[in-house]
């Protein structure tokens, strides 16, 4: 049964629909704000206390980065049902910082990365469910995929004989092949041998399956991944609440520039052989991928260290 507040926000999106938003994630929330307010029995004006308080909803498992998106949201329609409602207060858009500042991603060492593994080997569901999450979740966090990339392979893309991976038809519609390192194709020979114990070859199938034979849905993977997370009472580094799947992406970009730096590589042109293998659209997303993070200011403080001294040695 609908109330006056859900009645209100489905005006409101009616409206904003008909000039051409889509709204489908901001009109969820808004639909969940009306929910929140009933719970709280609210009627007449909005406050800024009910809008604060609705951003600020399990304070334990959101950041103040979700708090002024989810403000974001709330105040357009606080300003549009300021129409019917005179007293309703339009709270501050800068109340809890900006909505879309670039957070710091967790970027994982080597031990939690080889215990996020171990501990998909463990997973229950016979011999098929916890190979196929070691694989993924490794085979990300070896080449930087994105999820979406991942799951979206074909059994034909994994080419282990030339050690190649055709990712296609990405996020900006371009296709490109990937070099893989050695241990990297092993484990795909290795999952394929495993899985086609219990699943027939078909080039055209998707590189991995769930236990149906269907393709792996992605909201599926990140409940895997939470259940994982936890189980390794990890805490995060970065600006999140949690590590993410998406993190193993930035981890991959970081250590690869990482170890350029310790080996003196100039990065002019590994910088761009990085955006290709990443399939960025330009080359600014790479550096974005790369910006603020900690692990690799230190290496660049050092280097820049050591060329002042030079500097001033040659200098003298």
């Amino acid at each position: 049964m609908s109330t006056a507040m859900q009645n209100a926000v489905q005006r409101y999106l009616a409206e904003r629909r008909s000039l051409g938003f889509d709204l489908a994630i901001a009109g969820g929330q808004l639909l969940r704000f009306a929910q929140f307010a009933d719970s709280r029995g609210h009627s007449g004006p909005l406050t800024l206390e009910l809008q604060l308080d609705w951003a600020r909803e399990h304070v334990r498992r959101t950041s103040s980065i979700t708090w002024a998106r989810r403000l974001e949201v709330v105040r357009p329609f606080a300003a549009y049902f300021r129409q019917f409602e005179p007293q309703t207060e339009v709270p501050d858009l800068l109340t809890f910082g900006r909505g879309h500042r670039r957070l710091a991603p967790h970027i994982y060492n080597e031990p939690e990365i080889v215990e996020l593994l171990d501990a998909a080997s463990r997973l229950s569901g016979g011999v098929l469910r916890p190979a196929t999450y070691r694989t993924l979740l490794g085979l990300i966090a070896a080449t930087g995929l994105r999820l979406s990339e991942a799951l979206h392979l074909r059994d034909s893309d994994v080419d282990v004989r030339t050690g190649l991976l055709t990712v296609r038809q990405t996020k900006f519609n371009k296709s490109r092949q990937l070099s893989l390192h050695a241990t990297t194709v092993a484990a795909l020979a290795a999952f394929r041998g495993t899985r086609e114990q219990w699943v027939t070859r078909n080039p055209e199938m998707t590189f991995f399956l769930s236990r149906t034979g269907s393709k792996l849905a992605k909201r599926t993977v990140h409940h895997v991944f939470d259940q994982l997370r936890r189980s390794l009472n990890w805490v995060a580094r970065g600006d999140y609440p949690w590590p993410r799947i998406h993190d193993l992406r930035h981890t991959f970009a970081v250590r690869r520039v990482q170890r350029w730096h310790e080996d003196g590589t100039s990065l002019e042109h590994a910088m761009f052989m990085l955006c290709t293998y990443l399939g960025h659209a330009k080359i600014s997303d790479t550096y974005w991928y790369l910006s603020g993070v900690p692990e690799l200011m230190s290496v660049v403080g050092e280097r820049f260290e050591r060329f002042v001294c030079r500097a001033e040695h040659n200098h003298v």
